[in-house]
């Protein structure tokens, strides 16, 4: 196809702002556009012609005019039948059309979209050779490009199949003048697709996108696509419109703005830009947006049905399913409180903790590859597989409609170590040792290791990343780093608001040239906190006995010894001057030191002799503003780099940021606290640890809510912070509170 330019001057710009993943997948299938939209030859078969009025009116008549009703079948049984007898070109307009509609997800496995393929196919040979190229897109790995759908989009495949033959039908209707300037013009193109019938609008925006990458976005809801556009307006000085046209118009213009300030490609989920038009996505110090921190396997005890009842199904038919049928499709339910409401409408049956959990979880937070323990009661296991799918709908089944496809590896009889939880479904991974404990059930090597993966290949994190995301110039980025590989042991120290443990693991990721989960490990201290709770000690067990159990520091420490030497791992402590140190560490005060890494002792509670490996580093967090802790131990200190980390509201990268939300109120507020920090380092009872942080303002805040977000900051942190500094001197904090208050009126 002819793609013309839409701006010469802005076109490099745009191109180069797209994420090269994800335009491949268009430019990869340009050639099936090249025949639909121009001579009508198959892919698959170019001697036969498929897009045409005739093929595309015999297969929409097949399942818009022949529905086939109940809930027995599903829709891609309901397909099956429709096509029973179809000539041969119009079983290759569906199987390509079934292609397409699948060829722009993420979230589908490629032996699932390979098999709706080869399904189609069937009705006219079986087995049908497909060309290597389309065999090679389609077994794209799972979550490597493309948009993440729901089961709205799933669920849909009939509805896409009748407007695909609607829109191929209306194509060809035109003269090929009217043809010719759609296959130049996007907008075009765009027109004669809303004007080919009713609208299916989540499958016209992945075609839209695969046809013409340069200029739409692979955002499939139209619900969605309006959100991300009305957080972002601004920036384009307002939305022009709600119809499809001007909300693609208005999302182009968004990106050639932002692709003048990043100059690196992006997407609109990236935390940078979500963060501008999601303001409740990102918070301070929080942990990064799930869709740029890649995710940790998970581990669930999971029982399948009461006393295992469905269990025989579930094995044999290589499944998980949850009841609560009378809930319906899972995808349906925007957040936990739904669920709860749908549960229990009247409200008179309590939190309902568990069952909304339980429901939440496996529609949402459990994922492909994560590994599932089937139960029988509290002392049984019955099975161990592996998540190989999304969670989906089959309202065809009797019950347990709710359903995930799962590897079961093992299936028999172990007995469980203790008593297993009662609920349905219950997410084991954040109890330390248990999930080990389980897999040696199921392995004959006692020395067994989890491994440690995640649903999507990990994203590449360096030093520009670093610098784009933490406030700190490139200069001290280096001091930082180099100071972390001499001393093994860092403290950042700073006050409240200067983003710390953000700062920690993008210091760790930046090291590590990936964002590896695996290889960070973080833990708080606290005043109670103990070498038993760090290292290893005795605890309570079932029995009125004492079990030796081993904390996440000697866990973690066996990890990294595990690992190549030259693979680093971050062991990282938040509030780290909140613990007795010395009653912490005990006789690692002298293993974690840069010169004794590799160095053993025996151990207090274990006749094992231990060393800290080399490639573990420790990272810790030092709040210099709370009065209540003491001041480090000497010997911590002497082992420790100590890194001062500043408020940031003057580096580049906190301006770049503020220049693009473009709020005068914003830039008041900051310059009032940059005042106020003088002020604050200048007080002989404060000083520069005492000072606040640029992480107060870079929760990000977008459109009409930016506003009431600023003044929430005033009133609820800010001015709070301050009664407490100068809760002797209320003069000067009734002072500073009101020069705070009249930045952001």
């Amino acid at each position: 196809m002819t793609h013309t330019p839409l701006e010469s001057d802005d076109q490099d710009l745009l191109d180069h702002s797209r994420p090269e993943a994800f335009t491949a997948i268009a430019h990869e299938v340009s050639e099936v556009f090249t025949h639909m939209l121009g001579d009508g030859r198959s892919i698959i078969d170019p001697a036969t012609t498929i897009w045409t009025a005739e093929a595309a009116e015999d297969l929409r008549a097949r399942v818009a005019d022949n529905p086939i009703a109940g809930n027995a079948q599903g829709q891609w049984a309901k397909f099956d039948l429709q096509l029973q007898g179809a000539p041969r070109e119009v079983v290759l307009l569906a199987a390509e059309l079934v292609f397409l509609r699948e060829h722009a997800i993420r979230n589908l496995t490629p032996e699932k979209r390979r098999s709706h393929v080869d399904s189609v196919l069937a009705h006219i040979e079986p087995g049908t050779a497909l060309p290597a190229r389309m065999a090679e897109w389609l077994a794209r790995p799972t979550g490597s490009a493309g948009a993440k759908v729901g089961q709205a989009y799933f669920g849909r495949m009939w509805r896409h199949i009748i407007w695909g033959s609607t829109f191929v039908r209306y194509w060809t209707s035109l003269d090929e003048p009217e043809r010719e300037a759609a296959r130049r013009d996007p907008w075009e193109l765009q027109r004669v697709m809303l004007d080919s019938g009713e609208d299916e609008a989540d499958f016209r925006n992945a075609l839209q996108f695969l046809i013409r990458p340069d200029v739409f976005e692979l955002i499939t809801a139209p619900d969605m696509k309006q959100r991300v556009r009305n957080g972002l307006a601004a920036r384009i000085g307002g939305g022009s419109g709600a119809a499809p046209d001007r909300v693609d118009r208005d999302l182009l213009g968004i990106r050639l703005a932002l692709a003048r300030e990043a100059k690196e490609p992006f997407n609109f989920w990236d935390p940078w830009v979500r963060g501008l038009w999601d303001p409740l996505s990102i918070a301070e110090d929080a942990e990064a947006d799930p869709a740029a921190e890649p995710r940790e396997r998970h581990y669930w005890l999971f029982a399948p049905g009461r006393e295992a009842s469905k269990w025989p199904e579930f094995s044999s038919e290589g499944i998980m399913a949850i009841g609560w049928d009378e809930l319906g499709d899972l995808a349906e339910y925007s957040s936990r409180e739904a669920v709860r409401h749908a549960l229990d409408p009247e409200g008179n049956q309590g939190s309902m903790k568990n069952d909304v959990l339980a429901v939440w979880q496996f529609e949402n937070e459990m994922e492909v590859g994560d590994i599932i323990y089937a139960k029988r009661g509290r002392r049984e296991l019955i099975g161990r597989g592996e998540v190989i799918s999304e969670a989906r709908f089959e309202p065809e089944r009797e019950s347990y409609r709710n359903v995930r496809s799962v590897e079961w590896t093992h299936v028999g009889t172990w007995e469980h170590p203790g008593d297993a939880a009662l609920k349905t479904l219950t997410d084991i991974t954040k109890y330390s040792g248990y999930a080990e404990k389980l897999e040696v059930l199921f392995t004959e090597d006692e020395d067994v290791e989890l491994r440690s993966v995640t649903t999507d290949p990990l994203p590449a994190y360096g030093k520009a990343d670093f610098l784009k995301e933490v406030y700190l110039h490139e200069e001290r980025y280096d001091r930082l780093r180099s100071l972390l590989a001499r001393k093994k042991n860092v403290i950042l120290a700073g006050p409240p608001g200067v983003g710390k443990t953000f700062a920690a693991k993008r210091l760790a990721q930046s090291i590590m040239g990936v964002k590896d989960p695996s290889r960070i490990r973080v833990v708080q201290f606290h005043q109670s906190y103990s070498y038993e709770d760090f290292m290893m000690g005795y605890r309570p067990n079932e029995d009125a006995g004492f079990t030796l159990t081993e904390g996440p520091f000697y866990e973690f420490c066996e990890v990294a010894r595990a690992d190549d030497t030259d693979r680093p791992y971050f062991f990282i402590i938040d509030e780290i001057n909140r613990g007795n140190i010395s009653k912490i560490f005990g006789e690692l005060l002298m293993l974690i030191e840069a010169d004794k890494r590799g160095h053993d002792l025996r151990l207090l509670y274990k006749n094992e002799r231990f060393s800290v490996p080399p490639n573990l580093h420790i990272i810790g967090m030092m709040n210099t503003a709370d009065r209540g802790l003491a001041v480090l131990d000497y010997a911590l200190r002497r082992r420790f780099g100590f890194f001062e980390m500043r408020p940031s509201f003057e580096s580049e990268g906190f301006r770049r940021w503020q220049r693009g939300l473009g709020s005068s109120s914003l830039d008041a507020l900051v310059e009032t606290l940059v005042a106020l920090n003088r002020v604050i380092a200048d007080d002989p009872a404060l000083g520069q640890g005492f000072a606040i942080g640029h992480s107060f303002l870079t929760g990000p805040a977008a459109g009409e809510m930016l506003g009431d977000w600023l003044v929430s900051v005033v009133e609820d942190e800010l001015i709070p912070l301050l009664d407490e500094y100068w809760f002797d001197e209320l003069t000067r904090a009734e002072e500073w509170a009101e020069k705070l208050r009249i930045a952001v009126a």
